[in-house]
Formats: structure tokens, C-alpha cells, sequence
């Protein structure tokens, strides 16, 4: 944030010669400094004179939840405060602290377009983690906003601050809150809050509140968006002046307290949530000369919460890096260099960023074919339930909370598993909808059940969760731990066939191994691209009729009959190719089209990500197809070699099976299992007579098995 002493000059040469104070730093070009003979600033010399005054203003943590307890008390509320929560290393700190307080607490995120993607996943994972209530509001015209702080202030800061404070006094205000909680470091409120009182020579923090508040309710008046009684009815407090904690000791306490705090490694060094922090500063440091964060860092080193060579590092003036251009250009401001508005021909790529604020992200997409066809195929089943279930065995045990953080960072990594789905215009539509609500993750007990009776509990938990599965609001992915006593723990997981094809389930079983197999649950995993983005690059031409949200429901009820099976055993292995002629052979011996619809589950390696990117089937075989076959090979080869983690194939839980299987038409699901390849003829009832009159499923087999003789159930 801006600190406004004095005027300021409309620009100062960056060559000017310059002077640092020989105990904090800061140099000579802020504005107002002065240095004694010996080298020291008049700042220095202040505190050094006025300390135990200036720290008057400080109190102890017992003090803040007093205080913040007596307020929530007072009006009933059933939260203690409200913490405006960044997801960077300061605010993250607070949050943990104010849990460990007991206090009830409820966040609230500014996202202005440019926060860090880590800085958010830091935000959805650690309330997430801790049970809190949370809410991340945004503000419409926010580039605008920017836009007119940098002409007014050279800073990004002031403009910002000013929609953080306004939507979330607004916000406390509806919930009856009476206390926002901010995680200003002591060196920001040093500068913010207390400098220009020191300049007049008021110390007493009797006289400094009332006034203080005063100006804050003139400060919301001056910009109109928030009334009077919302002001009023809510207090601003800074964890900060109650806590003492260095900068080594936040991070000390983030990385012993939490698995899930990240540091973002797309913004500056003054900001561990903002990328566009930077830009500000460089117009800062060019129009205005000096740092703008060059005052509370100094009283961080004055406070002894920071070295005075990390501040140097800290307040290095940012290159203007194309990132930092393309933001400029985005809000509309002029480089300072050039004096004229970047243009997209300095930077390539630049006209791209002011369609995605967190560049260069997709953030929407439209469906790929792929996705098409799961829409398409989910016929009467709904395609809401179009859920793949996979059941694994995890011989070295489980719990609940090892379970809870492979499944966020499996979230946090992968895009595709974030997505959510609309319906507009008659066209279907995709998006990143984050890390949000709670993790998708139950447990089923089955410790003191029958064993005998475990196969049925499954089946159910399989429809369940299935069941829970949402297009539009979520979540597309559920996992359930089962807990079996003295027998190995298991892990039941449900993808939305609409995310994942096979070769993206394999992608994310060789992750969700990697977590498992690491001693904290962490691990890094191979990088990831962006789905969206390659789901938008894929898409063309005009999408096919899909159902619409009402179809997309689950479907209230059919008279439909229900599918059923006829499993063939054929011997040894065979491949997608060498069943899919011998289906064809034997439909041309009973007279029939050899029409077959192939989907090989086995081709392919995937993308680097999770994502439906393989077709169920080419328009034109989907029109004239008899049999549609579908080839999965054997179902370990899902894993990767030396998974702590084993595959279980239970009728209960098949991988290989949809709602949708077999209810439009004849299908045929090939698995090899020790060797021998199985065929799961899939269809209606009065079809299945028709198959074994004409015995199709035995021929089949026969010419697949060669001499020996297959086996029918």
C-alpha cells in the first residue's frame, strides 16, 4: 500500500544520486528523509528516541481475543470475525493463529483478477483443511479501478484496498460479524496507521483510536459504495499489532502447521498473492522514484522483524518483464518509459491477456467431441450418472485424513477434475470452478459388517456416490475409504466420464500413487497442462444435439428394462483389433452388416493432464453400428509398475461399466484377467434371447479360442 506524506514530484530521474541510512536502508529519495553526520534517517533517530512509545500502541494476543470475543458476544454473532484472507504467507499465518485461539472464524477473498493461482488454491486448501466458512467475492470494474489508482497514486494498492475494504464491510455487515481482521504486517501499520500521527508528535493510542476511526468512516463516505450503518457496526482490527512473530517465525509456523501453504511463485517480492503488485510498483519507482514499499519495509527492519539485506532484496525495482507489460496493457496504462499506451505489437501474445485476467489461462471452453459423445451416449441413464467406478486395495493401510490430502492435491493439480458444466444457448459449456466446498471424500465403514455382505454395500456406495455427481454445480469426482477392520483398507473412486477417458484414469491413478506413496502425503508430481486450453484449441465446427440441463438431471424413473449380462470366456489374450474381426467375421456368417463401433481403452499414453479427450465412437459408425466394443485389456495396467496401491475386480464395482451400458444398444466389454481374455456382452433382456438364439456370443468366442473349448455364464 501507498504512503502519502507529502506531495509528491511528477517524476524523478532514476539516476539521481541517492544515499541509504546505514541502520534500515531506505534511501534517500523517499520523500521527507533526512540523515544525521553519522548516517542514520530521522525515521531511525525517531524510534530510537520514541520507542517505548511508538510500541505503546502494540499489545499482547490476549488483548485481541479479548476484544474480539466482547464485540461477537455483544451482538450475538455467531462468528468472532470475519479475516480478510489473501492465501499469502501473512494472512495464512493469522488464520491459523485465530483457529488456534478457538476463535470462530470466516474468511473473505478479494480476487481482483491478477491474485496468484497458488495464492487461491492456498485459499480453497487451508479453509478447506480447517472447516472454515469461506467466500471470495470479485469487483466488476476492478481493471478501471486499477487503472484510476495508478493515475492517482502511482500504486496499484490504494485501489485495491479500497474494494477489499468496501465488499468485505458489507459483507461482515450482512452477517452481523463485528469484526474484520486484517493481516497488515506491523511495518504496513506502522506506515499506514500510525506515521502521520508520529510526525504531529501523538504517541498515546487513546488519543490515535478514536481518531482512527473517524477517518475510516470518512475514508467509505468519500467513496460512496458502502451506507453509514456498515461502517459503523463493523471494526477494523490488525492481528498484527498483537502479535510480535518475525517474518522467520510465519514461515517457521507455516511450514511445521501446514502441508497445503504454498508459496506462489508468480508474484513479486513485496506480495505473496499478487501478480499485479509488480506493475504497480515499477510505476511507482519510475514516476515517483522510489519503491512504495520502501516505508513499512524499513520499519520491518527498525522492529527486528526483518534482516536489512532481505528488504534490499525485497525492495528491488521489477524488471519490465512481458508479464508486466501485458498487465499495464490490460488496465490500459502507459509503460512509464515509453509514455504511451503498450500496444500489442512490443509484446507478442499481449492481446490475448485482456480476454483472461489470470494470462494465459483459459478459463471456459467449449466441449470437445469427445465430451460430445459421453452427452450423447448417456441416453435414458441421464448423463449426470455417468460415473466410472474404480476399486483399489491399499495393503499398507489407510485413514481418513491420508485419503483427504492425496484428494486435494489431486484437485489442486489437475484442471480437468475442477470442471464444471452449463447449458446455455443451447450449447454446453466448461469451466475451472476451483477448489471449492467441502473435498469429495467419505468413508464407508464396513469394519464390524458381514464380510459376506460386503459386495452388496459396495454396489450401493457405487450408486450413491454416482448419485451425488452434479454437471453444473458439482463435484464430478467422489472418493470413498473403505473400512474394513483387520482386513486392507480400500479406496472406492467415481470419475465423471465427461472428465477423464482411460488414458487420463491412468494419469491419475500414477499420481494418486505418488501421494500415496509419499511419507507426508506430498509429493511433486509431473507437470500438468491446462485442459481448457487444449480443449478450446481442439474444438470446431458445429456441436452436435446433447441434451440440455433437464436431461442432464437424473432421471426420474423408466420402464426401460434394465441391462444384463452374458460373460464368455475366450482364452488366451486377444487384442481390440483381432476381437473386433472376429466380431465382424461372425456377424457376415449369420448374414448381418459386419458393422462394429471399436473404442480401444489401451492406445495411447494421454496428455500430460487429466481430460475426455478420446471419441466413444465416429459419427458414422455410431449410425450403422450393431455392436459396439469396447476393449479395456487388463485392468492392472492401469497402475504403474510398483503401485502401493492394487486394482480390485469385484461385478460390484466395474470399471468397465456405465449406467449407460447396454441400454441403446448391444455392448460388448473386453477384459483380460490372468491371461485370459472375457467378453461382457451388455444388453436388454429380449436382446439377450435373440444372442443365444443365434448364439453370437459363443461364436465369438470359438473363433477367438481356436481349439479349446470357451465357457459361457
Amino acid at each position: 500500500m501507498t504512503t502519502q506524506l507529502a506531495p509528491q514530484p511528477a517524476a524523478v530521474s532514476a539516476v539521481a544520486q541517492s544515499r541509504s541510512c546505514d541502520r534500515c536502508g531506505i534511501s534517500s529519495r523517499y520523500p521527507g528523509i533526512t540523515f544525521d553526520a553519522s548516517g542514520v534517517c530521522d525515521l531511525c533517530a525517531m524510534y530510537e528516541a520514541k520507542g517505548q512509545d511508538i510500541l505503546s500502541y502494540f499489545a499482547d494476543v490476549d488483548a485481541f481475543v479479548r476484544l474480539v470475543r466482547a464485540r461477537a458476544e455483544e451482538r450475538g454473532s455467531r462468528y468472532d470475525c470475519l479475516l480478510l484472507y489473501s492465501g499469502g504467507k501473512d494472512s495464512s499465518y493469522v488464520l491459523y493463529r485465530l483457529i488456534e485461539l478457538g476463535l470462530r472464524v470466516r474468511t473473505f477473498t478479494f480476487d481482483n483478477g491478477f491474485i496468484s493461482k497458488t495464492a487461491l488454491r492456498n485459499v480453497e486448501a487451508i479453509t478447506s483443511e480447517l472447516g472454515i466458512e469461506h467466500v471470495t467475492a470479485t469487483h466488476a470494474d476492478q481493471n478501471k479501478v486499477f487503472l484510476q489508482s495508478l493515475q492517482q497514486h502511482k500504486s496499484v494498492c490504494n485501489g485495491c484496498f479500497r474494494s477489499l475494504l468496501d465488499l468485505s464491510t458489507q459483507h461482515a455487515h450482512d452477517l452481523g460479524i463485528p469484526t474484520i481482521v486484517t493481516g497488515l504486517s506491523r511495518g504496513q501499520i506502522m506506515d499506514e496507521r500510525l506515521s502521520w500521527f508520529h510526525n504531529q508528535g501523538i504517541f498515546d493510542p487513546a488519543e490515535i483510536e478514536p481518531r482512527l476511526k473517524a477517518g475510516r468512516s470518512a475514508y467509505h463516505q468519500s467513496g460512496g459504495a458502502i451506507g453509514a450503518e456498515a461502517v459503523d457496526s463493523v471494526e477494523v482490527v490488525d492481528y498484527y499489532r498483537y502479535s510480535d512473530v518475525t517474518k522467520d517465525g510465519i514461515r517457521a509456523l507455516l511450514k511445521s502447521r501446514s502441508d497445503l501453504w504454498s508459496q506462489p511463485g508468480d508474484t513479486g517480492f513485496c506480495s505473496s498473492n499478487c501478480m499485479i503488485n509488480d506493475a504497480g510498483v515499477l510505476v511507482h519507482t519510475r514516476e515517483r522514484g522510489f519503491h512504495n514499499y520502501e516505508a513499512p519495509t524499513r520499519w520491518e527492519v527498525r522492529l527486528g522483524h526483518l534482516a536489512r539485506t532481505e528488504a534490499d532484496e525485497e525492495l528491488r525495482e521489477p524488471a519490465a518483464t512481458p508479464r508486466v507489460k501485458k498487465m499495464l496493457l490490460q488496465i490500459g496504462y502507459p509503460l512509464p518509459e515509453a509514455g504511451v499506451p503498450v500496444t500489442p505489437a512490443e509484446t507478442a501474445g499481449a492481446e490475448r491477456t485482456s480476454v483472461a485476467p489470470l494470462a494465459p489461462a483459459v478459463r471456459e471452453a467449449a466441449l470437445t467431441p469427445a465430451q460430445h459423445e459421453v452427452l450423447a451416449g448417456a441416453g435414458t441413464s441421464g448423463p449426470a450418472l455417468q460415473g466410472r467406478a474404480l476399486l483399489l486395495e491399499a495393503a499398507n493401510g489407510a485413514d481418513s485424513g491420508r485419503v483427504r490430502r492425496a484428494a486435494l492435491q489431486l484437485l489442486l493439480h489437475h484442471e480437468a477434475l475442477r470442471l464444471r458444466f452449463t447449458h446455455e444457448g443451447g450449447a454446453w459449456r466448461q469451466y475451472d470452478a476451483g477448489v471449492a466446498g467441502a473435498l469429495p471424500v467419505l468413508r464407508l465403514d464396513l469394519s464390524a459388517g458381514d464380510p459376506a455382505r460386503e459386495p452388496e454395500a459396495l454396489r450401493t456406495a457405487v450408486e450413491r456416490l454416482r448419485s451425488r455427481l452434479d454437471l453444473t454445480e458439482g463435484p464430478l469426482l467422489q472418493i470413498a475409504l473403505v473400512d474394513r477392520g483387520s482386513r486392507p483398507a480400500r479406496l472406492l473412486l467415481v470419475v465423471h466420464d465427461l472428465l477423464a477417458d482411460t488414458a487420463s484414469w491412468r494419469v491419475l491413478l500414477r499420481d494418486l500413487c505418488t501421494l500415496w506413496a509419499a511419507p507426508d502425503g506430498r509429493a511433486q508430481l509431473p507437470a500438468a497442462g491446462a485442459f481448457l486450453e487444449r480443449a478450446a484449441a481442439a474444438t470446431g465446427g458445429p456441436a452436435p444435439a446433447v441434451p440440455g440441463p433437464a436431461a442432464a438431471g437424473h432421471p426420474a424413473g423408466t420402464a426401460q428394462e434394465a441391462p444384463v449380462r452374458i460373460r464368455v470366456r475366450c482364452g488366451a489374450a486377444a487384442s481390440a483389433a483381432d476381437v473386433a474381426r472376429a466380431l465382424s467375421q461372425t456377424l457376415v456368417s449369420l448374414g448381418d452388416e459386419p458393422a462394429v463401433d471399436v473404442v480401444d481403452h489401451t492406445a495411447g499414453n494421454g496428455h500430460d493432464g487429466i481430460g475426455r479427450w478420446s471419441r466413444a465412437r465416429t459419427a458414422a459408425s455410431a449410425a450403422k453400428a450393431l455392436i459396439r466394443y469396447e476393449h479395456f485389456g487388463d485392468l492392472s495396467g492401469l497402475l504403474p509398475a510398483g503401485a502401493p496401491l492394487a486394482v480390485v475386480e469385484a461385478d460390484e464395482v466395474d470399471f468397465t461399466v456405465l449406467p449407460a451400458t447396454g441400454r441403446d444398444t448391444v455392448t460388448v466389454n473386453g477384459v483380460v484377467r490372468e491371461g485370459t481374455l472375457y467378453l461382457d456382452w451388455w444388453c436388454s433382456p429380449s436382446r439377450r434371447g435373440r444372442l443365444l438364439a443365434a448364439a453370437l456370443p459363443e461364436r465369438v468366442a470359438r473363433r477367438l479360442a481356436g481349439p479349446a473349448e470357451p465357457g459361457t455364464r
